[in-house]
């Protein structure tokens, strides 16, 4: 069943598609796949005089990868799609996965239709392109709850015309029906994961009918996006599926990445249960409990699954994401880095300067306006009962603050005012560490070790962003409107700037040359931009490229990030576990002679479900 949620903004996407359809009575283009299947695609233009770009291409949208994942098939890994009947219209955006409404997010991800059966995927292809050529796969972002492999901020046509390039985009399962765990064999969980591994392997199979090369893919995305590229670098079943990573603004270390495990992880799942109607009796038998969950509408799901943290008194509940199940991911992932195993041969890695003011944003009621951080606020934001285990987690309000401060505070006369008045610029930049730059340096500073890294950042202020507001800065992937050529769409030319096209061309082009050649420095063509050098990253020289018009190299947050590796995040694992375990001589009494607790003495904080 298809249902209409909200949109944002129109989609790019769409109009391009009514406008350039048989738009000149050419036929349709065609390809074949490995199996026999004929896929009949549009021809499409992208024309951007000032680039300049001029160019035709093939597109394929809508292209099933796997069987609907419904009925029996809903909770259980993707099966491959069986072949198709020929010839298969790919002219229509598929639907995108279950997942809420983005309007509550403030976030123009422009979708259309959400279904169940929503595992397609697009392929672009230029008809410039050369035999073999280079091939990206973007994993879409939106913190595996939200988002689609066509979003309306995100222009395809500019980079794979710019560059050469092949671009396939895809669907994957969100929320709970990607990543719902009870930790064990009864709902393993990573499905999400899975259907992008699927969509890589069909990738793999059927590129080179399109004119692509299946040995030279980078794989990328972009927050949610870039932990997913990252999580396919460390998992065994996605060797040899692509040849590059492009790890941007997200990674396996971000703290809302909170890899449910144990008694925890199944409580979340016999809370949503009862709150879409399962018995008591069902709750408490596995295999009543997946009937049921099997059985409940996919809008019962849906609806309720935020409702979780609200009923276990997390009010900032971190949706269903990845877990360690052993199988996509089979250990933990720095053992997995330190040990070298890693998929792909080069990575880059990024993260934008002001990650955090994002998280202020999603926080603060009147969004248009720059919030102010006083002492009462900040202990608000900082305490766990307003942000539940994302950040902070459960270190006491008043340590946190007073190793923020130290950490965070610039000016050492600010370090002896209690008074300060306005914390925003600690504030964010604690947040946007612990939520994702320092995560992302932890994985470049392990993975650096035995592959080539390249790490940036970008400092520089756009003059438009994703959220439309202006205090954020360089917020949470702001970048990407460079990557993909923002500044020079048609609507934008007469209010961006031309220093901020010139960026997005060095942007775009250190990007090409690294899907091209595995070193953003290195160019395969002939004719390209000069680019200032870009070092490797290294756990010594950690050296950042600054996106920014002069592209400089510059280094930045290491003793942040060593305070937020070696102090805070191990302080706050400390005192969750200590929350877990603590117990009176009361509660003591209610254990077991085998040295286990009752329900009520193991979650003394939390009701029954």
């Amino acid at each position: 069943m298809e249902v209409k949620i909200k949109m944002i903004r129109p989609i790019v996407l769409v109009v391009l598609l009514s406008s350039t359809q048989f738009a000149s009575g050419t036929p349709q283009p065609t390809v074949t796949l490995k199996d026999g299947t004929i896929l009949q695609g549009i021809t499409e233009e992208c024309n951007r005089d000032v680039l300049p770009v001029h160019a035709k291409l093939e597109s394929y949208y809508g292209i099933p990868y796997a069987e609907a994942p419904v009925g029996p098939l809903r909770f259980k890994p993707p099966v491959p799609k069986k072949k198709l009947d020929s010839p298969f219209d790919a002219t229509k955006i598929g639907s995108s996965c279950m997942q809420p409404d983005s309007a509550s997010f403030g976030v123009r991800l422009g979708n259309m239709e959400i279904s169940e059966d929503c595992l397609f995927l697009d392929v672009i292809v230029p008809k410039s392109a050369p035999e073999n050529a280079h091939v990206f796969v973007s994993i879409h972002g939106g913190a595996f709850i939200m988002g689609a492999g066509q979003m309306s901020f995100l222009d395809f046509l500019i980079i794979a015309s710019y560059g050469n390039i092949i671009v396939v985009s895809f669907n994957y399962r969100l929320g709970p029906f990607g990543f719902l765990t009870t930790d064990d064999n009864l709902l393993p969980g990573n499905l999400g994961l899975f259907d992008q591994q699927l969509a890589l392997k069909w990738v793999n199979e059927n590129i080179e009918a399109f004119g692509g090369d299946p040995n030279k893919v980078t794989i990328g995305g972009i927050s949610a996006g870039g932990a997913s590229a990252a999580f396919h670098t460390l998992s065994p079943g996605s060797k040899g599926l692509f040849r590059h990573a492009m790890i941007e603004s997200g990674s396996p270390f971000d703290s809302w990445i909170t890899y449910r495990q144990g008694e925890e992880a199944r409580l979340e799942v016999k809370t949503l249960a009862k709150l879409i109607g399962c018995s008591p009796e069902d709750i408490e038998d596995d295999s009543k409990l997946l009937d049921c969950l099997m059985e409940a509408s996919a809008e019962d799901i849906n609806e309720n699954i935020a409702k979780v943290g609200q009923k276990l008194g997390k009010p900032f509940f971190p949706p269903p994401g990845p877990n360690l199940d052993g199988v996509f991911l089979p250990k933990d992932a720095v053992n997995i880095l330190q040990e070298g195993t890693l998929n792909g041969e080069s990575y880059v890695v990024g993260s934008d300067a002001e990650e955090g003011t994002v998280l202020l944003w999603m926080l603060h009621s009147d969004k248009n306006v720059k919030p102010v951080v006083n002492s009462t606020t900040l202990s608000e934001i900082l305490s766990t009962g307003t942000i539940g285990d994302v950040p902070i987690g459960n270190v006491p309000n008043s340590i946190a603050q007073k190793l923020m401060k130290v950490i965070y505070t610039i000016d050492e006369k600010e370090l002896v005012n209690e008074n300060q008045d306005d914390y925003f610029h600690e504030v964010s930049q604690f947040l946007g560490d612990v939520m994702f730059f320092c995560g992302a340096s932890k994985f470049a500073r392990l993975a650096s070790q035995s592959k080539n890294v390249y790490r940036f950042t970008m400092t520089y202020v756009p003059s438009s962003n994703v959220i439309d507001v202006k205090w954020t800065g360089a917020t949470h992937g702001e970048h990407a409107q460079f990557v993909y050529g923002k500044p020079f769409e048609e609507n934008l030319l007469d209010k961006g700037s031309d220093e901020e096209r010139n960026m997005s061309r060095k942007v775009m082009q250190y990007w090409i040359n690294f899907m091209k050649t595995g070193d953003p420095n290195i160019a395969e063509d002939v004719d390209h931009l000069p680019l200032p050098d870009w070092p490797k990253f290294t756990k010594e020289d950690q050296v950042y490229k600054d996106l920014t018009p002069d592209m400089e190299n510059i280094n930045m947050k290491k003793r942040e990030c060593y305070f937020m590796d070696n102090v805070f995040l191990p302080l706050r694992d400390a005192f969750k576990n200590f929350k877990s375990y603590k117990t009176s001589d009361d509660e003591r009494s209610k254990w077991t002679e085998e040295g286990r607790c009752e329900w009520e003495a193991c979650h003394l904080d939390e009701e029954k479900p």
